[in-house]
């Protein structure tokens, strides 16, 4: 057989010869794709959207996300004892008031909060050397939590790593967001109570809803003001909390529509197993969602759209 002669099914033989079918159907598709990008690159519907995914793979966003994810699941569990247990011991005689405050911790975690309150039980007033270990390991991982978010800022809006303060300098940001995030979680848990108990009649929901994600996206822009150290009059993060904190509020109500739908009987099933797994998978959501919001404040502020998500034309990013 000649050199480049078509051989059965339509491929090339190395060495020349015209595309075969499976090489004009690559090519065809490869010219789709391109159109597509195109288009997509004049609709500013489209274009902000797709520079920020675009922007997210380029900075591996991924892995920034998985790490505060890692960090939010360490410091959650030695973090809940050390609330319940805080709460039997200051407000006791208040059973009410305790309940108030544990719910509304809990409810941050949509179905699972019951099944969290049943599997984690705060510690006697006795076990003063666990209560302190666990507030050694609950600190620690709110620390690793802090220092993973100011990473990600850093990363995301491109600061040079020689330039980033140590350990001493960084650590009033950790206390800040830790303290940001924590009467965000309470805050939010009360209205979301609000929400649920339906005191208001069949307008409770909607009555809570639009504090509910007013306390979000307070929550998530003083969480980035305080990550961002210094303030920049060149940097903005109200876009980014909106996104973030619209986000969260429709993750919150969704998320409780699906686990009681759907769920519930796997954890009857598989009880603190699979409530764990969830658990994992909710904040790894939740972590996405922080990153793509902080993403969306660079892409606007920086002008960094439209982009095409085709690199070089040559396939899509990372």
């Amino acid at each position: 057989m000649a050199e480049g002669a078509p051989v059965p099914g339509g491929a090339p033989v190395p060495g020349g010869g015209a595309p075969g079918r499976w090489g004009r159907t690559a090519a065809r598709l490869a010219a789709g794709l391109d159109r597509a990008d195109a288009a997509q690159q004049r609709r500013p519907v489209t274009a902000l959207p797709a520079a920020v995914v675009r922007k997210y793979a380029e900075d591996r966003a991924g892995l920034l996300a998985g790490q505060i994810a890692y960090a939010a699941f360490l410091a959650l569990f030695p973090m809940l004892l050390v609330l319940l247990t805080l709460v039997d011991v200051v407000l006791s005689g208040h059973p009410r008031l305790q309940n108030d405050v544990v719910d509304a911790a809990l409810r941050q975690f949509p179905v699972l909060g019951p099944e969290l309150r049943k599997n984690v039980h705060g510690l006697s007033s006795g076990n003063v050397v666990v209560l302190v270990a666990l507030l050694a390991w609950s600190l620690w991982g709110s620390l690793r939590l802090g220092r993973n978010a100011q990473v990600m800022m850093a990363e995301v809006w491109g600061d040079d790593r020689g330039g980033r303060p140590g350990f001493w300098r960084r650590l009033p940001r950790h206390l800040g967001f830790l303290a940001v995030i924590g009467v965000g979680f309470l805050a939010g848990g009360a209205l979301a109570g609000v929400a649920s108990a339906g005191r208001l009649g069949s307008v409770s929901a909607w009555v809570a809803l639009v504090p509910l994600v007013a306390v979000n996206v307070a929550m998530y822009w003083g969480a980035f003001t305080v990550l961002a150290g210094a303030p920049d009059p060149s940097r903005s993060y109200w876009r980014g909390a909106a996104v973030a904190g619209v986000g969260w509020t429709v993750l919150q109500v969704a998320g409780a529509q699906i686990v009681a739908h759907q769920i519930r009987h796997f954890t009857a099933l598989y009880g603190a197993f699979w409530t764990v797994l969830v658990l994992l998978w909710w904040m790894a959501l939740g972590a996405m969602l922080t990153v793509v919001a902080a993403e969306v404040d660079v892409v606007v502020v920086r002008h960094l759209w439209p982009r095409p998500l085709r690199r070089d034309g040559g396939g899509p990013p990372d």
